[in-house]
């Protein structure tokens, strides 16, 4: 069974932040330069360690280089739990704590150690046991630990129960890696758990990688304890990474340490550094760093010399390009121009990043013409030369000049206001091909770009005529509109039968009036006129008043009278029948009261006067006319007593030509008679006493109208 040691930990280390070089050499990277700076200084880089004798290291923190896969190297001889490896040979001299190796021992829980045959404090040996056993306070340095060996990382793992654990060589000389790799290898006690871990030693410049891929936590065995680190033959000196000395940590995404011998600053082999033109084979320059110029993408090659300790002589190359990004914006001076006679052109020859400016004419520099811009008044080719730093652009330009349009847009004027004035641009010198533009008090107005403008309000008119080539010849003129009179003749009229209509202008102070009846002119030349009699009338009235001439037009219609038959219908009924006028009607039989309807009903027997009022409010009274009013009697009593003893229609007497029929319950007919007064029926029927009940009567009129209802006999 395994048992847990603990022990106390001195931690010395040293931690840095550093960009990670994955060669000796490395000529840096490509750089991008341009017309305003075209130099840059080329620096090559060696990997941290190079030939660097120090006993002293530097950790940083880097993302790790391409490296072949995990997997393919040579198997170790470890076939059991907590066992150290066979001896395995280097094939390279690896300087560690400033002393050279050519063997080490794997062990299986992570560690590697160049001490192959140690038995004291803890066993380094061939196939022998590797100390799984830690607690927190084993931490480095401690002389009670392995001695001469690096951490990555150490932990207890099983073999065993899966994984591998494989060492290979990769890259070829001076510049291999000798890689051991802990692949997916289980936890003890934590069997499903995994370790993915490699430990990679770099020839020459005895740099120590450990890049841990994968580190689960078996917190229920060791407490999950795990060490990074590497320590000195005799224990006392450690360097280990922030948060990896023993304490309980995992990995799930790559983290890689850097462990270098000395400090950014140590010393190099005594080497050569050469540069070249890698086109041409030139060379352009020997040190560490040169600076370059360029106009054109240019790599560099990149050449150290060097001998390494065992007297092996080594050339190493690498290549940097700086290109050159000559772009820049061209100069462009337009299209040649004709220019308008007297008048100063601007030329602007301005390019962004400018670093020069010089003007020509015809090819010859002008004298102190060294500005972005250049007035010329004369015609010309004139041209521009610009640089941008090392680059330049160039353009030209021709400059004719052209006579100016003379414009003439007439004398200021009054007009009436509501009148619409056509203004015309006249050109003496057209050319042909002429725009126009004309404002109103200094604004231009959209949209008016003819020879000619028509104008309705008053201000001041300018046409602006520009020529093919943009000469701009302007006129103006003042046009004033007067005010305009608002004549108006009201609505149109509508009058009543026998009445006069007048019609009146709003406008007294008119300088004339002249008035048209049914398109015939009036004699009348006044203000006001009057119509009489009935018809439709068309009226016109035109006045002057100063500049202005204004008209208005007004319909009067006056009214034929109404027409009215009115029939009585009897029962207390009067239909009205009315015509002229101007409908539709009201009707009324007190001159009081108006209704729409020209039916009356349930009237009493009188003489009625028919008052007909139309839509125009005209109200027309006509002659009485009498209205009948029929009285049926619901009962009779026919016994001597003078009162009620026969019964008739009250009023029947006024339709002689109407007939009554009386009738029993069961429809037999006791009665005919006619409507005149000397006609009733007393109660009997062949002079014989009919018994008290109800019964029934028809009236039927000429018109074939018929009235029936029922009535009771009592006695």
């Amino acid at each position: 069974m395994k048992k847990l040691f603990l022990s106390f930990i001195i931690v010395l280390s040293f931690f840095s932040t550093q960009a990670q070089q994955c060669s000796l050499l490395d000529a840096g990277d490509d750089v991008t330069v341009n017309c305003l700076n075209n130099c840059t200084t080329l620096e090559a880089s060696f990997m941290p360690g190079f030939n660097v004798p120090s006993a002293t290291y530097t950790i940083g923190n880097t993302t790790p280089c391409p490296l072949p896969p995990v997997t393919g190297g040579t198997p170790t001889s470890i076939v059991r739990d907590d066992q150290w490896s066979d001896i395995i040979n280097l094939p390279f001299d690896f300087v560690y704590f400033n002393q050279p190796y050519n063997q080490l021992l794997i062990g299986d829980n992570g560690v590697v150690s160049f001490d192959t045959n140690r038995t004291t404090p803890l066993v380094q040996q061939p196939n022998g046991y590797c100390r799984w056993q830690m607690a927190t306070t084993d931490v480095l340095p401690n002389a009670n630990l392995f001695r001469n060996t690096i951490y990555g990382a150490w932990h207890d793992l099983l073999i065993s129960s899966g994984g591998t654990i494989e060492y290979y060589v990769s890259g070829t000389a001076p510049q291999r890696i000798f890689v051991i790799n802990f692949n997916s290898v289980a936890h003890f006690s934590c069997t499903q758990m995994r370790t993915t871990q490699r430990i990679l030693l770099y020839e020459t410049t005895n740099v120590i990688d450990i890049q841990i891929t994968r580190k689960d936590i078996c917190r229920t065995w060791n407490d999950g304890l795990a060490t990074i680190g590497i320590t000195n033959q005799d224990g006392t000196v450690a360097y280990v990474p922030p948060g990896r000395n023993t304490s309980v940590w995992g990995v799930n995404n790559e983290e890689l340490w850097r462990f270098s011998p000395g400090t950014p600053a140590s010393a190099i082999y005594p080497h050569t550094t050469t540069w070249f033109d890698n086109t041409t084979g030139v060379q352009v320059g020997t040190g560490d760093s040169i600076n370059v110029c360029v106009t054109a993408d240019t790599t560099y090659r990149c050449q150290l010399d060097f001998v390494a300790p065992d007297g092996t002589p080594y050339t190493l190359n690498d290549t940097v390009t700086v290109f050159f990004d000559g772009a820049h914006d061209d100069v462009d001076l337009g299209p040649d121009l004709s220019v308008c006679d007297n008048v100063t052109t601007t030329l602007d020859g301005t390019v962004a990043n400018a670093t020069a400016y010089q003007w020509s004419e015809s090819g010859t520099p002008i004298p102190g013409a060294t500005n972005a811009t250049l007035d010329v008044t004369t015609p010309g080719t004139y041209s521009v030369e610009v640089s941008i730093g090392v680059c330049s652009t160039t353009d030209e330009i021709v400059i004719v000049t052209e006579p100016t349009p003379i414009v003439d847009v007439g004398a200021d004027f009054h007009t009436c206001e509501g009148n619409t004035e056509t203004l015309t641009a006249n050109v003496s010198n057209l050319s042909g091909n002429e725009t126009y533009q004309w404002s109103k008090d200094g604004t231009p107005i959209s949209g008016a770009t003819n020879s000619t403008l028509d104008v309705t309000e008053t201000g001041t008119y300018s046409a602006a005529v520009t020529n093919t080539i943009g000469c701009v010849g302007t006129d103006e003129i003042i046009v004033t509109f007067d005010e305009y009179p608002e004549l108006n003749l009201g609505n149109d009229q509508i009058v009543c039968p026998y009445n006069t209509a007048t019609i009146t202008s709003n406008i007294t102070n008119a300088d004339t009036y002249t008035w048209e009846v049914n398109g015939v002119t009036d004699a009348n030349t006044t203000d006001t006129l009057t119509i009489n009699g009935t018809g439709s009338y068309d009226i016109t009235l035109t006045i002057v008043r100063g500049t202005c001439t204004v008209s208005d037009d007004i319909h009067v219609e006056i009214l034929s009278p109404v027409t009215v038959v009115s029939t009585p219908i009897f029962y207390g009924e009067l239909d009205i029948v009315a015509s002229g006028g101007l409908p539709s009607y009201e009707y009324s039989l007190d001159g009081i009261n108006f209704q729409s309807s020209n039916h009356f009903s349930n009237l009493p027997d009188a003489d009625y006067v028919v008052y007909v009022k139309d839509s125009n409010g005209c109200i027309y009274d006509f002659p009485p006319v009498h209205v009948t009013n029929l009285v049926f009697p619901h009962f009779f009593t026919p016994n001597g007593d003078g009162y009620n003893d026969a019964w008739r229609i009250g009023n029947a007497e006024n339709t002689p030509d109407a007939s009554i029929t009386i009738y029993d319950r069961y429809g037999k007919i006791l009665k005919r008679m006619s409507t005149s007064l000397d006609q009733y029926w007393d109660g009997t029927f062949n002079s014989n006493i009919v018994p008290a009940d109800d019964y029934w009567f028809s009236l039927i009129l000429q018109t074939g109208k018929i009235y029936k209802g029922h009535f009771s006999l009592k006695r």
